[in-house]
């Protein structure tokens, strides 16, 4: 039987645990929680990502939010997952999440992200509003409960404090913006980027050991920005009191 690497440590440690009973061991042994990894590649066009924006009110409703799973363009080769929208409100947030299982429960963990995306957002260029690479930033974020858009007065915002812009929040942090290496503002490449995290994000998974994964672009350079998804590794460490 092959599981998920982030299930098998939950498997392994109950194994221990009957193991040692067996043994005669005490059987008010209760097992640690041990590290997990979730690994998301997404050539594979994983199933069960689900879109969303906010920080936007009626007026500035974006229009035009694009998340499909496309090929990655020249030089790359397979598949990413693309985002893109319109950035109406000088503060647009276009998130993708996912709910994953098999961490243990009610238990904090300290999480850190690896994301690599492809972007053909040259640095050190000028924009409307902000720059196109350095004022889109990359949000890694982790919920017990699930991040979704609420209406407060005529305002569309996160039901969680993820953060804002450059600023991170309880439950996201800004992994780095997307501006690429190159520094052609007329034609810039395709270039990989690889982002993470410097501070690990704390969060208590829930009764069910379940967590809401939530990654996002949040722009403050007021047009069109996109990017390429590629893969994500997600390593959580149970925080020892």
């Amino acid at each position: 039987m092959n599981l998920p690497r982030h299930l098998f440590f939950a498997t392994f440690a109950t194994i221990a645990a009957t193991v040692l009973s067996a043994c005669g061991g005490s059987s008010d042994y209760i097992p640690q929680p041990l590290p997990a990894q979730v690994n998301i590649d997404f050539s594979t066009e994983p199933a069960g990502w689900i879109f969303g924006t906010s920080d936007f009110t009626s007026q500035t409703k974006p229009t035009d939010i694009v998340t499909e799973y496309r090929n990655l363009p020249l030089p790359f080769s397979g598949k990413g997952l693309y985002t893109y929208g319109t950035n109406r409100s000088d503060d647009l947030f276009i998130y993708i999440k996912k709910k994953y299982a098999g961490f243990a429960p009610n238990t904090e963990y300290a999480l850190s992200f690896q994301t690599t995306v492809v972007s053909n957002v040259a640095t050190g260029c000028y924009g409307v509003g902000g720059s196109p690479g350095e004022s889109v930033w990359l949000f890694g974020g982790v919920s017990p409960t699930e991040p979704l858009t609420i209406q407060k007065g005529d305002d569309f915002i996160m039901n969680i404090d993820r953060g804002n812009q450059a600023g991170p929040g309880k439950y996201a942090t800004v992994l780095g913006t997307i501006g690429n290496a190159s520094t052609d503002c007329g034609k810039a490449p395709y270039m990989e980027k690889k982002l993470s995290n410097q501070t690990p994000l704390k969060v208590r998974t829930e009764a069910d050991g379940s967590l809401w994964l939530l990654f996002g672009l949040d722009s403050g350079f007021e047009s069109s920005s996109h990017i390429y998804y590629k893969s994500i590794t997600v390593n959580a460490v149970p925080v020892v009191k």
